[in-house]
């Protein structure tokens, strides 16, 4: 559990600080998309967390494979919901900040995983 939680902070930790030296270096207009990149990486892992991490997926092996499945569905359907709104609603987009978003918080839950791997 503390081990989800630290991942989960760490990738918010990686988006709001890209974010945030994007806007001191570019400007707000970058910044935000960079940000929105980063909850999009952030938001839909935190879903999938709360499914595996629920009282009832561990009850059996059979509960915990459905909450996988189902968290990871959930996951994708989050994930594809928040790009469309993002790029139907945000004006300027500058796709290429959102992506680096979320492509930054994304590589930190490998990074997340090697810092954890010692304790």
């Amino acid at each position: 559990m503390k081990t989800v939680r630290n991942i989960l902070f760490a990738q918010l930790a990686t988006g709001l600080a890209l974010a945030t030296v994007v806007w001191i270096w570019l400007g707000s207009d970058r910044a935000v998309p960079t940000l929105l990149g980063g909850l999009i990486g952030v938001v839909p892992n935190a879903f999938l967390a709360a499914r595996l991490m629920s009282p009832r997926a561990g009850s059996s092996a059979r509960s915990l494979l459905a909450a996988g499945w189902l968290g990871e569905i959930g996951k994708l359907a989050i994930t594809a919901a928040m790009f469309i709104a993002v790029f139907v609603s945000l004006r300027p987009l500058y796709p290429e900040f959102l992506f680096a978003g979320y492509i930054a918080t994304l590589l930190a839950l490998p990074a997340g995983l090697l810092f954890d791997r010692g304790r």
